[in-house]
């Protein structure tokens, strides 16, 4: 009796397709696209830091799903998605947390810092500390930074904006390209005098200091909101600061907090992350990055003079309101309710 098999022409082509598709999963899920232990890592790290230090600086946020993209050489990585993403690959294993892992070759720039919707999920995109040029520490603070906008996301931050009416609700472009008149020095004088008293305000020791320098910086916002709006038929300028400020500022102030939580005695990293080689305390981490952040409000629209300006002076100002309004954030997602009328809620709740 022979021992040759005979296989008809319709099952050789579905073996033949089950082998490729073995082939292309184990070239996607194989050695070259695994994440490394020290990826790994610090991607836990970021998510061990927001889960234990968020809910102290907005309460509520740890409850929220953060999905993540973090961006590798060659392959990309989703990972804690509700679904499966199209063109991505599941993997069998979980990461920290029982995060799912997706995979697929790379198709994002390696540099970007963001959030934005992936299959329709707002989630976080990253390079790695390499191609950000930051080491592990700054790493997972800037990581917490952007999972601030995803919980903005799910707080309605996306129609609260939309309803400024700023631009096209189908093209994010616009948060990068609006045409703010930067080049103008009159309209950066006025962000830093903003700025200067926002400083003021957080820095004071004095109550009815801080609550002066607070009147008078909304004293300057409004001529420069009427300064933003010569020569103009509307008032988009000005919405699109506000709107700046509210989100990339308060993210900023966000990642600020964040580092100085991270630095208390009571919070401690995982074990994966501070075995890693280059581990640096969070302590040493605030000093040596964080601690000084302030200054850049006081020298919002001096030393800045781009859309980074935004994110001094929005952080600014949140760490204004923490002084004269300490119960500010119950209202930041109000809709129609930005940073400066948070200020002038404050002053007016003074008097």
């Amino acid at each position: 009796m022979s021992g040759t098999v005979f296989l008809s022409p319709g099952l050789i082509a579905r073996l033949t397709a089950l082998w490729l598709a073995a082939l292309c999963v184990g070239n996607v899920a194989g050695a070259v696209p695994i994440l490394s232990m020290r990826d790994r890592a610090i991607i836990g790290e970021a998510y061990n830091l927001w889960s234990c230090v968020a809910d102290g600086i907005w309460p509520g946020a740890s409850a929220i799903n953060i999905p993540f993209i973090y961006v590798g050489e060659e392959y990309e990585y989703a990972i804690g998605f509700p679904a499966a993403l199209d063109g991505f690959i599941h993997s069998d294993e979980a990461l920290q947390g029982g995060r799912n892992l997706q995979m697929r070759k790379r198709t994002l720039g390696r540099d970007l810092s963001a959030s934005f919707p992936i299959g329709g999920v707002p989630a976080v995109v990253m390079g790695s500390p390499e191609a950000l040029g930051k080491n592990i520490g700054e790493w997972v603070v800037t990581a917490g930074h952007e999972m601030f906008h995803v919980f903005q996301a799910a707080k309605g931050g996306y129609e609260k904006t939309a309803a400024l009416e700023i631009a096209p609700r189908n093209d994010s472009s616009w948060q990068l390209n609006f045409p703010f008149p930067y080049a103008e020095p009159d309209v950066m004088r006025l962000m830093h005098l903003q700025g200067y008293l926002v400083w003021l305000t957080w820095a004071s020791t004095d109550a009815d200091d801080a609550r002066y320098n607070i009147g008078t910086a909304l004293e300057a916002v409004q001529v420069y909101r009427s300064r933003l709006a010569q020569g103009l038929k509307d008032d988009k300028a000005y919405r699109y600061s506000e709107f700046q400020e509210w989100e990339e500022g308060v993210a900023a102030y966000t990642e600020f907090r964040l580092a100085e939580g991270a630095a208390q005695d009571g919070y401690r990293p995982t074990q994966a992350y501070s075995s890693l080689p280059g581990f640096q305390t969070y302590p040493e981490l605030w000093r040596s990055t964080y601690q000084g952040r302030p200054f850049l409000a006081k020298h919002a629209g001096r030393a800045s003079k781009s859309r980074t300006a935004f994110y001094h002076l929005g952080m600014g100002k949140a760490l204004a309101l923490d002084r004269v309004s300490p119960g500010w954030k119950e209202k930041y997602f109000v809709p129609g309710m930005w940073l400066d009328d948070l200020l002038a809620a404050a002053v007016a709740g003074a008097h």
